[in-house]
């Protein structure tokens, strides 16, 4: 049987190659945007040799298809266009024509669940989707899609989800209005939304996230099989296609299925359908390296693009949690998708992790740093550091404890910030968040200097600071701004953009941490504008435990966190108790 499915996908895709009559790529639709002010590519299938003209705006451009069918038609640059216009695609037999097209900006949305997180469940979500009258904003969310080998196009779909009882259409452009707008990425409308309405050009969004995927999965498998970080993680990946059995997998999806239904019916539950089918091969899977670029990412290989937002994380800070492989493949991603739409600075604006989950109090302080969701933080910040037209905003303190955070709004308008400073010329708006200059090391306290001046977003004291010893135990900090003279009044002058981190119990300090937890206790923002937030950083240079990639080695990996967090719990409690004692001394 499994041989005639393979024959029949077999003989649908060479099928899908031979064409008798021109059709572009599902990309180009009515309603959609053109980028303006570039080369703009316009690609499809036809019959080899055939001849495709493509006309718009006043321009009209030709070419023929080569012998795979392919062809390829470049417009000149045009300014932005508010104007609906008709795209005209000819071929030799037959033409396509898209109506309502507007020139303008686009922006592709990346990432995973929290980009993904429909527009109606944010809160104050109901107001944003009743006022989405906006004929100059479109929107497309490009089907999901994973797969072994690089995708050239993509079908338009209509999704039905379960857990919502809602379908929504995937694969096509609209013109932003209420009913289309719901399920939409809700930090991506705010975004766009903003940018068009501030800017006045057309903008379109294009969301090609998707939830639960992890970093690896978004780039592509040239630029991973190039970086010898990861050969370990793609030959996991290969072993684990090799070894699947449809048979057994099969039989253990039954007997986990048995041990859950004899568990719901001691709770007095009615038990779920027994699986008739094997789980996907793991070659299915939309994490296998690659599979997720190779198919959303790469059949929009060419489009012109204003820029891309990217909103990532949360997969890769589990128990598995590999942050400086991380680190390296999302630096990669950047340049890789940078090159996918052909050019080497295109914006790129990175959405910190979300913080979701419990929150850090001075309770839980210790344990709560005991977390891969900072050092995924810090590989995020690294990259916006090292590269050109990145930007960067917080999303720390946006927190509920839920890991979808339903808090989007300020994030969405934090990086339209960026974007509308950067590349719209309202170079007024603040949004570059404060950089640690210099640390300074003296025998009680380490002193952080910042390019400018922060102070704690709710006028309380400054909260977030952790210091710790040679033992590696960070304690909560005291930060006071550093005392830089005496005015003619004989007060205090204080040098704002430097702090001074102390704890007295900490008696010989070499490292200090700042909003170091999934959830951190963490207020300290900009000084002058003091919407945003300072990122998370660090000292030392004691990293997280990269866990191992061979499934036998995990549960010893699990014991090593869990020890790490024993330690932390051990640490928290002597804390509390030498901080009263403290007290006790000097009443």
């Amino acid at each position: 049987m499994r041989k005639y499915v393979f024959l029949i996908v077999g003989l649908f895709l060479v099928n899908s190659f031979c064409y008798s009559q021109v059709r572009p790529s599902h990309i180009f639709d009515n309603n959609m945007v053109l980028q303006r002010d570039k080369l703009i590519k316009i690609w499809g299938w036809a019959s080899p040799g055939e001849k495709v003209t493509v006309s718009f705006s006043g321009q009209s451009a030709a070419n023929k298809a080569d012998a795979n069918g392919e062809w390829s038609v470049y417009l000149e640059p045009m300014p932005a266009n508010s104007n609906p216009q008709t795209l005209e695609i000819s071929g030799e037999s037959n033409q396509v024509t898209f109506s309502n097209i507007l020139v303008g900006d686009i922006w592709l949305l990346g990432g995973q669940s929290n980009m993904e997180f429909d527009l109606s469940k944010l809160l104050n979500g109901d107001l944003e989707v009743i006022s989405a009258n906006n004929s100059d904003l479109r929107i497309m969310s490009i089907p999901r899609a994973a797969s072994r080998e690089a995708q050239k196009d993509f079908e338009p779909i209509n999704v039905y989800y379960p857990f919502t009882d809602e379908y929504e259409d995937k694969g096509n452009w609209f013109v932003c209005s209420p009913e289309r707008i719901r399920t939409f990425s809700g930090l991506g409308y705010i975004f766009g939304k903003t940018l068009q309405q501030a800017a006045g050009v057309p903008i379109g969004l294009i969301d090609v996230s998707r939830g639960g995927t992890t970093v690896e999965a978004w780039v592509s498998p040239a630029t991973l099989a190039d970086m010898p970080e990861n050969a370990e993680l793609i030959k996991q990946w290969n072993d684990k296609v090799e070894a699947y059995d449809p048979v057994e997998s099969l039989k253990s999806s039954i007997s986990n299925w048995e041990k859950r239904s004899e568990s719901r019916k001691k709770q007095g539950l009615e038990t779920k359908p027994k699986p008739t089918e094997p789980s996907p091969s793991p070659a299915l899977s939309p994490n296998f390296p690659g599979s997720s670029f190779n198919g959303i990412i790469n059949p929009l290989k060419g489009l012109a693009l204003k820029g891309i937002i990217f909103h990532h994380g949360y997969n890769n800070a589990l128990f598995d949690s590999r942050p400086r492989l991380y680190a390296a493949n999302f630096n990669a991603l950047i340049e890789d998708w940078r090159e996918t739409f052909n050019d080497k600075n295109l914006p790129f604006g990175i959405i910190e992790l979300s913080a979701g989950g419990t929150p850090q109090t001075l309770d839980n302080f210790e344990v709560a740093m005991v977390d891969a969701a900072p050092f995924i933080r810090e590989g995020q910040y690294t990259a916006y550091l090292k590269n050109n037209n990145v930007g960067y905003c917080c999303a720390y303190d946006q927190q509920v404890n839920w890991y979808h955070p339903q808090k989007k709004t300020v994030i969405a308008k934090r990086i339209a910030r960026w974007a509308l400073s950067e590349f719209y010329g309202f170079q007024e708006l603040a949004w570059e968040p404060a950089k640690v200059e210099n640390v300074e090391h003296l025998t009680d306290s380490i002193i952080i200097s910042f390019d400018r001046d922060v102070k704690s977003s709710d006028d309380r004291p400054i909260a977030g600071f952790a210091i710790a010893g040679s033992d590696r135990h960070f304690s909560p900090a005291k930060a006071e701004y550093v005392i830089s003279g005496q005015n003619n009044q004989g007060k205090f002058i204080y040098d704002k953009s430097k702090l001074v981190i102390s704890n007295p119990l900490v008696t010989k300090p070499v490292a200090v941490r700042y909003a170091w937890a999934r959830v951190p206790l963490a207020n300290l923002v900009n000084g002058h504008d003091r919407i945003i937030p300072v990122p998370q950083f660090r000292t030392d240079q004691w990293d997280y435990p990269e866990a191992p990639l061979e499934k036998d080695q995990l549960n010893d990996h699990k014991t090593v966190l869990r020890d790490l967090s024993r330690q932390a719990e051990a640490w928290s409690k002597e804390r509390r108790i030498k901080e009263a004692e403290y007290l006790l001394e000097n009443r």
